[in-house]
């Protein structure tokens, strides 16, 4: 069962959505105004998805959808939302997982927070997907600069350098990336001696 949060500044519309997710057997575990919204409230809550209104007046609703969901990391999903092509781009760019622009019914809310849950979960995967990329590029910079120096300081050839620093990585219980980094800092400490 997923533990649902709402934001809602219209009491009968939180209200209705409460029966209405209850009905579909979600636990609600609160209903906040916006006023009552802060990084704090919203981990206080432990919720699954959250489900926020996207017609708060005088507040950057945006900025705190995607608080909500970068920092958080929850799914959410807007309700109530503008129906112009612009204000969708910058909402899911915001990091909104369901947008909802149309009047709903209660039965629809299920399908929504299953869509939304399965997107926030594939984004999710994308982003670690691409972290590692980008981690293992830059460990393997780190390689290729230290395997360099070997070459240069000690006239190994290249596949002699990777072999050294993946044994001493080996002996040493250590990734590759920290041999790496320890012979381009040694270098560094030579160079500035010197």
């Amino acid at each position: 069962m997923k533990r649902i949060l709402i934001i809602d500044d219209v009491r009968d519309r939180a209200a209705w959505l409460k029966t209405s997710l209850e009905l579909a057997e979600y636990d609600v575990v609160g209903v906040l105004a916006w006023e009552q919204v802060d990084e704090r409230s919203i981990q206080a809550a432990l919720a699954d998805v959250i489900i926020v209104d996207a017609n708060a007046p005088g507040r950057d609703t945006l900025e705190q959808i995607s608080l909500m969901s970068t920092t958080l990391e929850k799914p959410v999903v807007v309700l109530g939302g503008q129906t112009d092509q612009h204000s969708i781009r910058v909402a899911m760019r915001a990091g909104v997982s369901a947008y909802v622009s149309h009047t709903l019914q209660g039965e629809d809310l299920s399908g929504i927070i299953q869509v939304a849950t399965a997107r926030f979960a594939e984004h999710q995967r994308l982003r670690d997907e691409l972290k590692e990329a980008k981690s293992q590029l830059v460990e393997r910079k780190l390689v290729d600069k230290a395997k360099s120096i070997l070459m240069a300081d000690h006239g190994y050839t290249e596949p002699d350098a990777y072999k050294r620093m993946r044994s001493m990585a080996m002996s040493k219980g250590k990734r590759m990336a920290e041999i790496a980094e320890a012979i381009i800092l040694a270098k560094e400490l030579c160079t500035d001696r010197g």
